[in-house]
């Protein structure tokens, strides 16, 4: 009888572990983040305005605005590691889900040039949910610098340079 009670204890064990991994599971693909859209905006002179909306299998989609190459909508199918190296290069600006951050306003701006492009980062999980980075350009800290380079580098890195060089 001692043993049956022991084997029911370990099959209601793992029924239970095997729930919450379950749980788990579901949580963290519900969390997870499904698309990335950053845009840069306007300076005081003919910087490129556009959009690009990045999904997690690779699909990029593009909207030049104004000082562009192309103007209007692109798309392109991607693969989704392309996805995955812009999540890990903003990785480390990524702000809090739920959250948005401004460069400018923060201390680590440092100096700050007026007349340079804003760009917005917003990562969007499953769920809905955001995070949003607003990053002035004319910012010169060097994390600052650090940023404005990493999203200077996205359109080659999404291999679209040629729709926003003029």
């Amino acid at each position: 009888m001692r043993w049956k009670i022991h084997y029911l204890a370990a099959v209601l064990g793992v029924l239970t572990v095997g729930g919450c991994a379950q749980q788990d599971v579901a949580a963290s693909l519900e969390s997870a983040i499904t698309a990335i859209r950053y845009q840069v905006g306007p300076c005081h002179g003919t910087c490129p305005v556009y959009r690009v909306d990045l999904q997690q299998d690779g699909a990029t989609r593009f909207i030049g605005e104004r000082f562009t190459a192309v103007e209007g909508e692109r798309m392109k199918t991607s693969d989704p590691e392309r996805f995955a190296l812009v999540k890990q290069r903003l990785s480390a600006w990524q702000p809090a889900m739920g959250t948005a951050l401004e460069t400018a306003e923060t201390p680590r701006c440092g100096p700050r040039a007026t007349d340079l492009s804003h760009y917005t980062v917003t990562w969007i999980r499953r769920d809905g949910e955001t995070a949003v980075l607003e990053h002035d350009s004319g910012c010169r800290s060097d994390d600052a610098r650090q940023l404005t380079a990493v999203l200077q580098s996205l359109p080659e890195t999404l291999q679209i340079e040629d729709w926003v060089q003029p």
